[in-house]
This record gives structure tokens, sequence and C-alpha cells, in this order.
């Protein structure tokens, strides 16, 4: 079988595993390792990815060492080529949550020159927790050494990521039932709910989905984003991005018309302004926002002022208008501009499952405070 049929057939045993509710007996070693890297997946899916890769070359060619994941090693071979062709794809179509943009082999620990043993993989820098890494190394180990099988290692790890994701899909249909019933008097109401959201662990992402939420609804009623083209909301990392910004509205001639950025918990200051007319010089981009979530909008009143004389200066230089505020202030404008604010909530629910079903960014516990969030608003 080719690499790809190796997977799927891997994946529907798992699928068939799970379904018939028959309780396939793992090793020990193969269920303890594994359930590490699936509960840590969110800060490690390049390794989760490569992990797979190595595994599957074991299967297609049992004779090589998969520790040496580099074509430059001594009897290596290249993991990040498979990895790219076959494991990445598998990931997209399946598990799409946890896929790389190109391929897992992008990370600082899994493109160093250091094979995978035991011994030379504890010196790999890396941001995996060491019970993470001492994982991963433990099974590409045992693999190696016979002591379990790889089939078994790849059919257990996709029926834990199937009933992960399954898990995941009942909070995204209780989140978007419980928006359809939400009626929002108020934009003070719609605010206090936003902050509310603002204000859990890791949120740098929710502001973003929050403003281009307010653009669907701009979209629909202003005229001026007529024959304009709001772009799709891109995985939330420096690598996926688009040149511009977080959230971007193009001319349907396929120029930049009108870029956000957002900054989390970080002051504007004026190096922040520089990059933004170095990347829009000799474009057609008219406004460009720059908005932060850090409570104290600029570093000092100075700083504001020196800010507002460079925002004229570039407007007569180049016609660009920037606008530089904090996401509160512009939420409260933006929706004072829209007619439906159900609508409003309806989307914000929608793109946070999105972005959820799509990266890491947007977690679970993030959709569940969501949902308790619409419930208390409805509590009167």
């Amino acid at each position: 079988m080719t690499p790809s049929k190796i997977l799927e057939t891997l994946l529907s045993r798992s699928l068939s595993n799970l379904s018939s509710k028959k309780s396939k007996k793992y090793s020990p070693l193969i269920i303890s390792n594994i359930d590490v890297l699936i509960s840590n997946i969110d800060k490690n899916k390049s390794l989760v990815s490569a992990m797979v890769t190595s595994v599957l070359k074991k299967i297609c060619n049992p004779e090589q060492d998969i520790r040496l994941h580099r074509a430059d090693f001594d009897g290596g071979y290249s993991a990040r080529s498979l990895d790219t062709n076959i494991t990445t794809p598998f990931f997209k179509k399946h598990f799409p949550k946890y896929a790389n943009k190109e391929s897992g082999f992008l990370s600082m620990a899994t493109r160093v020159q250091i094979p995978w043993t035991k011994t030379d993989g504890n010196k790999i820098k890396t941001r995996a927790s060491k019970e993470f890494m001492n994982s991963f190394l433990e099974i590409l180990d045992l693999i190696e050494n016979n002591k379990i099988k790889p089939d078994d290692t790849l059919i257990y790890l996709f029926e834990k990521l199937h009933s992960l994701s399954l898990q995941q899909q009942r909070i995204f249909n209780e989140a978007i039932e419980t928006s359809s019933f939400v009626e929002v008097i108020s934009i003070n109401a719609v605010l206090s709910m936003l902050c509310q959201h603002f204000s859990m662990p890791s949120s740098s992402r929710l502001p973003v989905i929050a403003i281009y939420s307010i653009y669907e609804q701009l979209f629909r009623q202003m005229k001026r984003y007529e024959n304009k083209v709001l772009q799709p909301l891109n995985v939330h990392t420096s690598a996926d991005k688009h040149g511009y910004g977080d959230i971007e509205v193009w001319n349907d001639n396929n120029t930049p018309f009108e870029m956000v950025e957002i900054k989390h918990n970080l002051p504007i200051n004026q190096n922040m302004l520089f990059d933004i007319v170095k990347k829009s010089a000799k474009t057609t981009i008219e406004r460009y926002y720059i908005l932060t979530t850090a409570k104290k909008n600029f570093v000092s009143k100075k700083e504001e002022d020196n800010i507002n004389k460079f925002i004229l200066k570039i407007k007569k230089d180049t016609e660009m208008e920037i606008i530089a505020n904090g996401i509160v202030t512009t939420l409260k404008y933006y929706l004072r501009l829209i007619d439906d604010y159900k609508k409003f909530i309806n989307d914000y629910t929608k793109n946070l499952i999105y972005d959820s079903k799509n990266s890491t960014e947007i977690k679970a516990f993030h959709i569940l405070k969501w949902k308790d969030i619409l419930i208390k608003s409805q509590i009167r």
C-alpha cells in the first residue's frame, strides 16, 4: 500500500474499533505515552505530526531507523518530505485543528540536526514539556526495539484524536444552540459579554474574531464595502497570515484596501506605526487600524501626541489613514453602526467555532466560557 493508503486504512480500523465498542487491548506502553501526547497536543502539534510520520515510515520501511529523521544523517531519511506530502494532507483532511500549514518539520525541535534517540533527544531545545518529549522519544525507541507495534501505535492515536474531535463537536453544537436563543438589547450588554470573554487566559485571538465578526455585519450594510472582499479569517500565526494585518479587506481587483492589526496587552508605540508604514509602502491601502487590548492604549501621553502627529504626516504624504485606538472603544463605535446585535453574537460564536476547528488558538475552555456568558446574559 502507498503511505497515504496506510494512514487511511489505520484510521478506518480505529473508527471501526470505536463504533463496535470493542475494547482492543493495547500495550500499556502505547497507552501511557500516546495519552501524554494527546493531552498536550494543543501546544505540540508539530511533534505529534512528526511522530506519526516516523511511525508511518517504519511501517513502509521496517529496516529504517526512524530516529534518524534527516537525509544528512548516516543511514537517515527525509522525514520532512514524507510529512509534507503525506502526513500533513492527512491531518488537514481528518483532523484539521491539529494540522500544520505545510509540515510539522518547521519547528525548532523537528528541524534540529539531532537524532531522536533517548540519549541525544534530550539535547533538543524545545518548548515542549519534559514529559511530552520523554513520551515522544520513548515511542520511537520502543518501536525501534520491537517492544510495541507501529500500526497499533497509530490506531490508538487515531482513536484518541477522533474521540477528542467528537467531544469538541458536542461543545460546538451546544454553543451554537445557546447563541440561537440569545436576545441582546444594548451595546453595553454586548461589550460586557465580550470583555468577560477577552479576560480569559490565552485570549489574544478573541478580539481578532470579534472585530472580524463586526466586519461581516458592516459588509452587509455599509456602502464603503461595496465591491470589496473580506479575506477569510486566517490562522493566527505569523507564517499563516497575509502580509498586512490580522483582518484584511481587499478591492475586487485583488489589491489591498483596508487592514486591521490587533495588539494584545501591548500599548501602541511609534515603532508599531513605523512597521505599518514600511509594509504598506507602495500599496493601495487606504486605511489601517492598529488596535490594542491594553488598558492604557498608549505608552504615555507624550507618545500619544507624537503618534497623532506622525499619523497626520503619513496622511499628508501618502493619503493612507492610520487609526490607533483601544479595542473596547473601537468595538463600541462599530456596534453603533450595525443593526442586528443578535446576528453579531451568532457570527462571533460561529467564527469562534470555525477557528477552534482549524487551529489550536481557540481552545475548548474558550467555547465553554462563551456558552456560559451567553446563558448568563439572558438571566434577568
